[in-house]
Parts: C-alpha cells; sequence; structure tokens
C-alpha cells in the first residue's frame, strides 16, 4: 500500500538502551536526518532533524506526518529552520498540515519546532494530535511569527488555525487547544500587546512523574530564565495532566532562550542533564 504521508517515523529503544530509528518514509519535499547523540551523558536518546527541499509552504501544499514512538523510546526532534508560509492571494486557496503523534508507555518526547513565518496573503492550518500513553512525558512547542517583521511586514497574512487534540490510548479525548488568529482583518493588531509583542509561542509540558506545582514555579520564573521581556501565561490541563504555556515577545531569540530554560527545567527535575549544543 502506497503511504499518504509526507513522513513517517517509528522509533523503538534497542536492547543496548538506544532509540533507534526502525521504520522511515519520506516523501517530497521532506526529508529526514541522520540520527544524532548529541548527549554524551546521555545516549539513548535520539536527536533528529526535518529538513524540506521546498522553499516553505505554497497554496495547496498538504502536508502529512506520522511520528510514533515505542515503549521507553526518547526523542528530541525539532527542524532545520523556520518554515516560511508564501502567499496565496486567491482567497479559495491555503496550505495544510497534519501531524500525528503516538508517544507509548515510558516513553518521552521533545518537540521543539522552529519557528512559523506568516509572509503577506499567507492562510496556513494546521492540526496535531497527539496520543499518550499516561506513563509517557511531552515536551511540545512552537512559534508563530506575524509576518517578516524586519521588512515591515505586519499582520498581512489572510488567517493562521491551529488545532491541537490530545487523546490517551483508548482514544479518549484528554485536552483540545485551537488557535484561529486573522492577519489582514485582525482588529487588536495595533494594540497595544500585539504591537510591542507579537511573536506568539505555545508549550505544553506533561511530566507523571514531577511535582506540578514545582514544576509551575520554575517555568514561570522568567526572572530565573533571564527573560524579563517577555509575557508569559500558564493553565493547568484538564484532570491536572501537565501545563499549557502561552508566550509573547518582541524578538524570537527571546522566546528561544525561554523554551530553552524550560526544557532545561524539566531536564534538571528529572535528573537528566541541560540541553546540550544544538546545532543549526
Amino acid at each position: 500500500m502506497i503511504s499518504r504521508n509526507n513522513l513517517e517515523i517509528k522509533l523503538e529503544r534497542n536492547s543496548y538502551n538506544k532509540t533507534v530509528v526502525t521504520h522511515q518514509y519520506t516523501n517530497h519535499p521532506l526529508r529526514l536526518s541522520n540520527v544524532f547523540r548529541l548527549d554524551a551523558t546521555d545516549m539513548g536518546t535520539a536527536y533528529l532533524y526535518l529538513t524540506s527541499t521546498s522553499p516553505g509552504l505554497l497554496a495547496g501544499d498538504n502536508l502529512n506526518l506520522s511520528l510514533d514512538l515505542e515503549k521507553g523510546a526518547s526523542l528530541y526532534f525539532t527542524d532545520q529552520a523556520a518554515i516560511k508560509v508564501h502567499a496565496m492571494p486567491i482567497t479559495a486557496t491555503k496550505a495544510t498540515t497534519n501531524t500525528k503523534i503516538k508517544v507509548k508507555a515510558g516513553a518521552r518526547l521533545e518537540f521543539v519546532a522552529e519557528p512559523l513565518i506568516l509572509f503577506a496573503d499567507a492562510a496556513l492550518e494546521q492540526t496535531t494530535q497527539i496520543q499518550l500513553d499516561s506513563n509517557a512525558e511531552l515536551f511540545w512547542s512552537e512559534i508563530m511569527i506575524p509576518g517578516r517583521l524586519a521588512r515591515g511586514e505586519w499582520y498581512k497574512f489572510r488567517y493562521y488555525f491551529s488545532q491541537l487534540k490530545m487523546i490517551s490510548m483508548t482514544e479518549e479525548i484528554c485536552f483540545k487547544d485551537a488557535i484561529h488568529l486573522e492577519g489582514k482583518d485582525n482588529l487588536f493588531k495595533d494594540s497595544d500587546i500585539f504591537a510591542s509583542m507579537p511573536i506568539l509561542a505555545n508549550l505544553i509540558v506533561i511530566q507523571p512523574n514531577i511535582n506540578r506545582e514545582l514544576l509551575s514555579q520554575k517555568l514561570e520564573n522568567i526572572e530565573a530564565a533571564n527573560c524579563s521581556e517577555i509575557l508569559l501565561g500558564s493553565s493547568v490541563l484538564p484532570n491536572n495532566k501537565g501545563l499549557l504555556i502561552r508566550v509573547l515577545a518582541s524578538k524570537t531569540i527571546q522566546i528561544k532562550q525561554y523554551i530553552k530554560y524550560a526544557l532545561n527545567c524539566v531536564r534538571n527535575l528529572t535528573n537528566r542533564s541541560s540541553l546540550p549544543y544544538i546545532p543549526k
């Protein structure tokens, strides 16, 4: 049977306690790097980079990604570069991405996406489904930039819609989140908050073996993160499953610095070493 996915990855923990890729399929325009072992103190975790041979997302693009972590697997997953969403001036056109992720018992996923940049007249719809075992760990982050800000392109895209659904291994819905952001027709784009801090990030942290209150205190400590210029708010996920964090900033580097701090907090609380240098 021919796969309809642009990317399929399955990872397992082998007899040497190393996470290895046991199934891989890629289709234009996506490519996957080799497995890297970037942390000398944690050789079991795999580091993977997603690359693209396309200049970005164009009108009519429909990318489908599947990521499956078997029991005990540990993965850090990121993009090689920011994703550019190009102009789609014809009203009926858009780009779509669909991501399905499964993280089984004892597995750990750190998904740190590079920014989405919405060019003028861009329209993007993305859906993400994460199936998570009750004993699995998740760190998820994404960044949205409303235009090529250095060129003065400011909220000139058409719209951005993102929906994330988290389900249990029995397919019970645990959590749903949706963002619908208008571009050119946004009535609040010139308000004080949007104008001064246009870059948006979302983080989801699920750690079944960490005290949630302690984790929340650390992640909300923007002084310790040396990120005093960001705005941050966190919410507890249903059934006390984890935390949802929204971040606003004026510069991408500020949000990236906070995401690195947040991930290091999680790693330190689980007795793991801090995030190693990640080359881009």
